[in-house]
């Protein structure tokens, strides 16, 4: 069990890191928006380009990749009921009702207990979130950090973000590369775009750990989240799984383990990426959620994957 967990172990270490730095006042405020920037724009849209260059899907699952579309939508939906039902008033709290980590937690978590043969499954029961998280959430983000803006300003600012170009980019090569011949300029491309995507999780991870500050009242708000959240995506991922993955498409077994373990993740960790920046409050309920979320998934993924093994 230990052996499985290590994995992750890096990932809790780096939280710590940025914790730590944060001790210390290591960043400014205007240096940490900076390095927030450099996820954002350069090492995020790498990692994403990787993950979409390299998919290969069957067109029969494409029910799949749809339903679990709509289950994130109806999720923010609900987290503007439930956010006011438990008396928690943030802009944010229904955002970190919906989406999942997968390309900084999920993908390391699954790896280690079903294995890398296993890598595709768990890819194709993350794109439906992918496509989610990268038009919807971050519509929503943007608009809330900039401000009202029209329908077609907003689709601009999406549509012209880096991370936006890197998933178009990815999904053309998908189809391209099979038929271009491997080159010396291709293959240096491709490294430096490996070497950009290798940032991501180190430099986010830091900058979460730099925003903790650990309040009791944020705790509290922290874990009313956290429970809201989980208890619906399980009873979610387990209708699907059931009346979905197995009765309807009968895909092989590991597409359930795959697609909950995918439901047990936290919250995508860009939402505090594209925070604003003098929203110091909301940062800390975000921050802490998710650092918190991280280790209740840890201990939900290794009793999931003992249940369906």
């Amino acid at each position: 069990m230990i052996e499985q967990l290590l994995p992750v172990v890096p990932l809790l270490l780096l939280f710590l890191l940025g914790y730590a730095l944060q001790r210390t006042n290591f960043f400014s405020t205007e240096s940490l928006s900076h390095v927030k920037r450099i996820v954002s724009d350069l090492a995020l849209p790498a990692l994403l380009f990787q993950a979409f260059s390299s998919i290969e899907l069957e067109s029969r699952y494409l029910i799949l990749v749809i339903l679990i579309f709509i289950v994130c939508l109806i999720m923010v939906v609900l987290g503007h009921y439930i956010g006011k039902l438990l008396k928690i008033h943030s802009p944010y709290f229904a955002l970190m009702m919906t989406g999942f980590e997968m390309g900084m937690f999920g993908y390391a978590v699954f790896v280690s207990f079903q294995g890398e043969a296993h890598l595709g499954k768990i890819a194709l029961v993350d794109l439906g979130q992918v496509v989610f998280v990268f038009t919807i959430l971050m519509a929503l983000m943007i608009k809330h950090r900039d401000g009202a803006a029209k329908g077609s300003e907003l689709l601009k600012k999406i549509v012209t973000s880096p991370v936006i170009l890197a998933i178009i980019a990815g999904l053309a090569t998908s189809f391209i590369a099979p038929h271009v011949q491997s080159s010396p300029l291709w293959d240096t491309l491709a490294e430096m775009i490996d070497l950009l995507a290798q940032l991501t999780v180190p430099l986010i991870a830091i900058t979460i750990g730099y925003g903790i500050h650990i309040k009791k009242e944020l705790i509290g708000k922290s874990l009313k989240t956290i429970l809201a959240r989980r208890v619906l995506l399980t009873l979610f991922a387990l209708l699907l799984n059931a009346l979905v993955v197995d009765s309807w498409l009968g895909m092989d077994r590991m597409y359930q383990v795959a697609l909950m373990t995918m439901f047990l993740t936290p919250p995508p960790f860009v939402i505090s990426i594209y925070m604003r920046s003098d929203e110091e409050g909301e940062s800390d309920y975000v921050d802490n959620t998710l650092s918190l979320d991280t280790l209740v998934s840890i201990v939900a993924v290794v009793i999931a994957s003992a249940l369906y093994a």
